[in-house]
Formats: structure tokens, sequence, C-alpha cells
């Protein structure tokens, strides 16, 4: 991974909870994307190896259910990275308005 990773976060504007639904993802060095939803507790790891990051790209994935469970396996990443990029995640979700 490195050192500063690409993160995207966005609001799908679908009304999961009072706050909509708010994702962040970032591209990990394996070409998948790890994606967290903050609204409805879903974090995953898109199954494809597209290197590009988008809105569209992390939502079909998540919506057509191709992402799997986030582990270090899934990520290619140890414990404490994994941990530290999800707390990252979520902090960038949580400002989405």
């Amino acid at each position: 991974m490195t050192d500063q990773p690409t993160i995207i976060a966005f609001q799908t504007g679908r009304h999961y909870t009072d706050k909509g639904q708010r994702i962040a993802a970032t591209r990990l060095d394996n070409g998948r994307a790890l994606f967290i939803d903050i609204d409805r507790g879903i974090d995953g790891v898109t199954t494809d190896n597209d290197d590009n990051l988008t809105k569209h790209r992390v939502m079909t994935c998540y919506d057509y259910g191709h992402y799997t469970v986030v582990t270090e396996n899934t990520t290619g990443l140890g414990y404490d990275e994994l941990e530290a990029l999800l707390a990252t995640l979520r902090g960038a979700a949580a400002f989405i308005a």
C-alpha cells in the first residue's frame, strides 16, 4: 500500500439512515477496491482487479455482490495496516453530507 492512499468518499443518495448512505473506498495494491458503508455497517473488498477507483465501479460491485469479506488475505495488508486504513475510510465517510 502506498503511503498516502487515494480515497474516494461519496453519498449514494439512498435513504438507509437519516444520514443516507455514505461510502468511502480506496484501491489496494492488488487492484481490488476496499470499501466501507458506514451507515449499513458493511465493509468489503471487490472481487475484480480493475485499477480504476470510481464510484460507479464500487457501487456496481457492491450492488451485485461482487465483493468479499475484509481480511488480511483479501487485502494483502497486515492487521495493523488494515485496521488503520479502515479507520481512515470510516473517517472520510463520516464527513460526507
